[in-house]
């Protein structure tokens, strides 16, 4: 029953985080939701010890991103179509700037979502997506230029 109640209160802090970066990874809903399913089956199947919070947030993440992954290699994932959802904000701004992220690619929306909506750093995002820093600094670089191009009154460096 602790483990029960370990795995609710998790899954309820969690899971908003894990359902966006799944969704800005796959496009569509449905593979979120399935994605979303996938992870918290995981975490309760190995119920890791972490060292903090921080370290199950970030051992969520990694998760996701990997299970994400995973799906884009399938065979049959090339051929869907993916139809236009995302994740509704509060004010329109916020719709409008999510939704040009979404358009980027698979990487770099992965780094600006990780920067600047879950709040990590280059070193940090580097060992969530195991690459190194330096891919990532360029990542977040490109991105950010795609960006100012594509939004009206650019796009400010945080």
């Amino acid at each position: 029953m602790e483990n029960e109640d370990e795995i609710t209160d998790v899954v309820n802090k969690y899971a908003d985080m894990v359902y966006r970066i799944a969704l800005t990874r796959t496009g569509t809903v449905e593979n979120a939701e399935d994605i979303l399913q996938e992870v918290f089956l995981k975490y309760s199947e190995k119920m890791p010890n972490f060292q903090n919070e921080e370290h199950r947030k970030a051992w969520l993440i990694k998760v996701t991103i990997n299970l994400t992954k995973n799906f884009h290699n399938l065979a049959w994932n090339k051929r869907v179509v993916k139809l236009d959802e995302t994740i509704v904000f509060d004010n329109e701004e916020e719709n409008s700037v999510f939704s040009v992220v979404c358009e980027l690619p698979q990487n770099y929306k992965t780094v600006i979502y990780l920067m600047y909506y879950e709040g990590y750093k280059v070193k940090e995002i580097a060992n969530l997506m195991k690459t190194s820093e330096g891919t990532i600094k360029t990542w977040a670089f490109r991105a950010r230029e795609t960006l100012k191009s594509k939004l009206e009154g650019g796009f400010e460096n945080e």
